[in-house]
C-alpha cells in the first residue's frame, strides 16, 4: 500500500448515526421508542405460556438490549468530543436511565430461566433461532445460582442509580473539578498529573507531581467518603448474594476462572526480578539513583522522528493487511469514512477509545494524535478494538458481550503489529532503543503497576468489609502495596492514585484494573503464534467466539492450552524479559 498523498480528516462523523448531535430528533424518539416497548415485555414475562413465547421474549429482548448499547455508545461519543457540553451530558443521563431499564428485563428473564423445568429449558435450547446464543443461555441459567431473590435483584438494580452509580458520577464530577495551580495557572487534575509524568525537565515534573500531592491531599477525606461508599454499596450487594468472595463479579464478567488469574498472578510475580533490572537500568541512564513515580512514564530514550497521521495510516494499514486483508480493510474504511476523532482540543475527554455503533456495523475512535510513535501505538490499539467490533457486529446481541479482559485481546495484538513494524524501521541506536524502552514501559504497566493495583483493591475490600478506611490508611495501604511490588525500588510512591485511577470507581465492572493485563496476557500469547500458517482464519475464528465461550475455553479450542496453568504466562510474559535483556545489553555502556 503506498502512502498517501493527500491529508485525512481528524474528525468523526457522528450525524452520519444521528443527525443533529446533542439537538438530535432520531436519537431522542429512538430513546422513546425502546422505553416504549420495555413495559410490553415485562407483561410477557409475567404471562407467558410456551416455550416458542419464551424464545420469542429473548430474540425481542434481545434486539432491545442490542439497541439501547448502540444508543449508550452513541452518547458517550456525543459527551466526550466537548466534556463541557451539558446537553450531551443530559442524553447520557437518559441512556444510564434506558439501561437501567434494559437491565431490569435481564433480570427477570435470568429468574424465569431459573423457574424453568429441566425439561422446558432443554426445549427452549433446542429452538433453532437460539443456537448461536447457546453459550450465553447456559452461562445465564448457571450465574442464576448466584443472584439473590428477582425482588431483590430488581432493587439492587434500581437504587444503583442513586447509590454506587450515583457516587460513580459525584466522584466524576469532583475530579474534574480539581484544579492545580502551576505558574500562575490552573491546571485540570488531568493536566496536570500528565504534565508531571511527561515533562522533560524532572524539577518541573517534581515540582507539579507535589503540587498534585498538595491537592489531593487537601480533598483527600471527601474522596475517601465516595470510596467507601461506593465499596460499601457493592459489597452491601455481594451480601444479599451471600457470595463469599468479592472477585465473583471479576471472574464472571471477565470470563476467566479464578485458577486462571491465580496462575497469571503467580507468573507475574514469579518475573518481577527482571522487571526491577530494567527500572535501575533506566534510573542509571537518566542519571539517578533511583527513580520516582514521577519518572516512570517519561522515556529515558526519545525517539526523534515525527509521525504524520497520514503516515500513521498508511503504517497502521499496511501491518494490519500484512497479517489479514480483512484487517487492512477495515483501517482503510476508519480512516477514509470518517470514523476516528484525533485532534487535540482541550474540551475533549482526556485518553482513548474505541465505542462500537453495532446498528450501523461500525465503530467510532477517539484519540488526540500529536505526530509520536506513542499516537501511532495508541491509534492501532482502538482500531484493534474496532477489528474485533467488526467481526461480532453480525452476531446476535447476546454473542457479541465480551468482559473487558477479552475486548483487550485484539487491540493488544494489533498495538503489537504496529510496533514490531516501527522498531523494524529504526535506523540508529537510540531509535532502536527508545521504541524497545516504548514496548517495555507498555508492559510493565500490565505486569507490574496494575497488579500492584490489583493486590490494592483486593485489601482494600478485605478492610473495607469490617469498617471504613481513613484517607491516610488508604494512602498507606497504597504505598505499602506499590513498595511491595517494586521490591522498594521507587525513591517516592504515588499514596493518592486510588483517587486520581477512575477505573476504581467503575460501577459496572468491580477490580477493573486486572482485566487489562488479563487481556494484554492473552494477546501476547496469541501474538506468539502469529507467525503460523493459518492463524489469521483461526485468530478470527477465536474473535468470533469471544462473547460465547470463556477464556479458558477458548485457549482451549483455538490455542489446545490450559490457561489455569502457569505455563502459558509464562510464555505470554517470555517476549517481555527478552526484550528487558535486549535493552540491559544494549545499555551497558549508557
Amino acid at each position: 500500500m503506498e502512502a498517501m498523498n493527500t491529508a485525512l480528516s481528524q474528525q468523526w462523523d457522528l450525524d452520519s448515526i444521528y443527525s443533529g448531535g446533542e439537538q438530535s430528533e432520531s436519537l431522542r424518539k429512538h430513546i422513546q421508542d425502546l422505553n416504549d416497548q420495555i413495559p410490553d415485555l415485562q407483561q410477557r414475562m409475567k404471562e407467558w405460556s410456551s416455550i416458542t413465547e419464551m424464545k420469542n421474549i429473548i430474540l425481542d429482548l434481545q434486539d432491545i438490549m442490542i439497541h439501547a448499547f448502540h444508543v449508550d455508545e452513541f452518547c458517550i461519543c456525543l459527551a466526550s468530543q466537548d466534556t463541557k457540553n451539558q446537553d450531551a451530558a443530559k442524553w447520557m443521563d437518559k441512556s444510564q436511565q434506558l439501561k437501567t431499564n434494559v437491565e431490569a428485563l435481564k433480570i427477570e428473564l435470568d429468574q424465569l430461566f431459573k423457574s424453568l423445568s429441566e425439561s422446558d429449558w432443554n426445549e427452549l435450547l433446542n429452538q433453532e433461532e437460539l443456537q448461536t446464543i447457546r453459550p450465553f443461555l447456559h452461562r445465564q441459567r448457571e450465574k442464576t445460582d448466584d443472584q439473590a431473590l428477582q425482588p431483590i435483584e430488581d432493587s439492587i438494580n434500581q437504587l444503583s442509580i442513586n447509590g454506587i452509580t450515583g457516587w460513580e458520577d459525584h466522584y466524576e464530577q469532583l475530579f474534574h473539578d480539581l484544579r492545580v495551580p502551576i505558574d500562575n495557572e490552573d491546571l485540570s487534575i488531568n493536566q496536570a498529573i500528565i504534565r508531571s509524568m511527561l515533562d522533560p525537565d524532572r524539577e518541573t515534573r517534581k515540582r507539579v507531581a507535589e503540587q498534585v500531592h498538595e491537592v489531593c491531599k487537601s480533598h483527600a477525606d471527601v474522596f475517601a467518603s465516595i470510596f467507601n461508599h461506593f465499596a460499601g454499596f457493592r459489597l452491601d450487594t455481594y451480601r444479599l448474594r451471600e457470595w463469599s468472595e468479592v472477585q465473583i463479579e471479576l471472574f464472571e464478567k471477565n470470563k476467566i476462572s479464578s485458577a486462571a488469574v491465580e496462575a497469571m498472578m503467580q507468573s507475574i510475580q514469579n518475573h518481577q526480578e527482571k522487571v526491577q533490572a530494567f527500572l535501575k537500568r533506566k534510573a542509571h541512564v537518566m542519571g539517578l539513583d533511583k527513580l520516582s513515580y514521577y519518572d516512570l512514564h517519561l522515556p529515558a530514550f526519545s525517539t526523534k522522528a515525527n509521525v504524520t497521521y497520514e503516515e500513521a495510516a498508511t503504517i497502521i494499514q499496511n501491518q494490519f493487511a500484512s497479517f489479514s486483508e480483512k484487517m487492512g480493510s477495515l483501517a482503510e474504511t476508519a480512516f477514509h469514512n470518517h470514523w476516528i476523532d484525533a485532534e487535540a482540543r482541550k474540551t475533549k475527554a482526556f485518553g482513548g477509545f474505541c465505542a462500537s455503533i453495532p446498528l450501523k456495523g461500525e465503530s467510532r475512535i477517539l484519540v488526540t494524535f500529536e505526530n509520536n510513535y506513542h499516537d501511532l501505538v495508541t491509534l492501532a490499539h482502538e482500531l484493534g478494538h474496532a477489528y474485533h467490533n467488526s467481526v461480532l457486529q453480525p452476531l446476535p446481541g447476546f454473542a457479541q458481550e465480551t468482559g473487558t479482559g477479552l475486548a483487550e485481546t485484539a487491540s493488544t495484538f494489533a498495538e503489537n503489529l504496529v510496533l514490531d513494524a516501527a522498531k523494524q524501521k529504526a535506523d540508529d541506536l537510540d531509535e532502536e532503543l527508545a521504541l524497545l524502552e516504548m514496548q517495555i514501559s507498555t508492559a510493565i504497566k500490565y505486569i507490574t503497576l496494575i497488579p500492584s493495583k490489583y493486590d490494592f483493591e483486593r485489601q482494600f475490600y478485605k478492610r473495607r468489609s469490617a469498617g471504613k478506611l481513613t484517607a491516610d490508611e488508604l494512602k498507606e495501604l497504597m504505598i505499602e502495596t506499590e513498595q511491595k511490588w517494586t521490591n522498594d525500588g521507587l525513591s517516592d510512591y504515588d499514596g493518592y492514585s486510588w483517587m486520581t485511577i477512575p477505573h476504581f470507581y467503575d460501577s459496572e465492572q468491580s477490580f477493573y484494573n486486572i482485566p487489562y493485563t488479563i487481556g494484554y496476557l492473552f494477546s501476547n500469547g496469541l501474538y506468539s503464534l502469529a507467525c503460523q500458517e493459518g492463524f489469521q482464519n483461526r485468530y478470527e475464528e477465536l474473535l468470533a467466539h469471544t462473547g460465547s465461550l470463556t477464556m479458558d475455553e477458548l485457549a482451549d479450542t483455538f490455542l489446545d492450552e490450559d490457561i489455569a496453568s502457569h505455563t502459558f504466562w509464562d510464555r505470554a510474559i517470555e517476549p517481555v524479559m527478552s526484550a528487558i535483556d535486549e535493552f540491559l545489553e544494549k545499555t551497558k555502556k549508557a
